[in-house]
């Protein structure tokens, strides 16, 4: 990750930055930005398009494992709860695209 200081200077009745050309990659001009009182934070829109991507989601899927291991018996088998619904919900998802 590269670290670049830069100063605010004012556009408007608002504050902006310029941003290093590097950073709009190749007709990507959208940004997300996540903010609390100390922190912003700044990702090409792309980056973010998948679920795995977001902070939320580490936490989601340990809670999902600590439960597992809590309570085993609750598990089953997918051979007997897998039906036509989760094979048109994943109709056209290759294996290789997880």
């Amino acid at each position: 990750m590269t670290v670049i200081e830069k100063k605010l200077f004012k556009h408007g009745g608002s504050y902006a930055v310029d941003l290093p050309r590097e950073f709009i990659r190749a007709g990507n001009t959208e940004i997300i930005i996540k903010y609390d009182k100390d922190r912003l934070i700044m990702v090409a829109k792309n980056t973010l398009e998948n679920i795995e991507s977001e902070p939320e989601f580490k936490l989601f899927i340990k809670a999902l494992v600590d439960d597992s291991l809590k309570n085993p018996q609750k598990l089953k088998d997918m051979n007997k709860v897998w039906d036509k619904e989760w094979d048109v919900l994943l109709k056209g998802v290759d294996a290789e695209d997880e």
